[in-house]
């Protein structure tokens, strides 16, 4: 008999990157991530950005498969162009959307897949939770896809000029 997943937390910023890394790695059917900003999140890092590519890879044929919302996406291009290169070479697979504070109150910073979730107490990612209790992961992407039906497109993958 299998005994229940637990849902565990997390004390620091190193243990949030690595459970956020483990839940792309997980290589759920989905993958939906919400932040502010995405200011205190790895997108820099190139270890995160390739696991990321390999989940991406894994089956390129998804449509809309990982989705970012943001209540603020002016900043993410210049602050993370690893990701930016991401965004844009998997366009086919990424969706961006962003949404007014009022919109996503009660939203906390979190990212998850069918299976499992991680999200954080504060937006700094200090501290927060793992989440494995199939109630629990249900109920954050209820309330994440709620969210992203009322958001509009954002941070499109190439920046278009005269």
């Amino acid at each position: 008999m299998t005994p229940p997943s637990q849902d565990l937390p997390f004390e620091t910023r190193t243990q949030a990157y690595a459970a956020l890394g483990a839940l792309v790695a997980d290589h759920g059917a989905s993958l939906y991530c919400f932040s502010a900003d995405y200011r205190a999140w790895p997108l820099n890092q190139p270890a995160f950005i390739q696991q990321l590519e390999q989940w991406a890879l894994r089956d390129a044929r998804r449509l809309d498969a990982l989705r970012f919302l943001a209540l603020d996406w002016s900043q993410v291009r210049g602050r993370f162009p690893r990701f930016a290169a991401f965004r844009r070479d998997f366009a086919h697979l990424v969706s961006c959307r962003q949404i007014a504070e009022t919109g996503a109150r009660g939203l906390v910073e979190m990212a998850g897949s069918p299976r499992c979730a991680v999200y954080a107490h504060t937006a700094t990612w200090m501290s927060g939770e793992t989440l494995q209790t199939a109630a629990r992961v249900h109920a954050l992407r209820m309330r994440f896809d709620e969210i992203w039906e009322q958001a509009t497109p954002a941070f499109p993958a190439v920046i278009l000029g005269l």
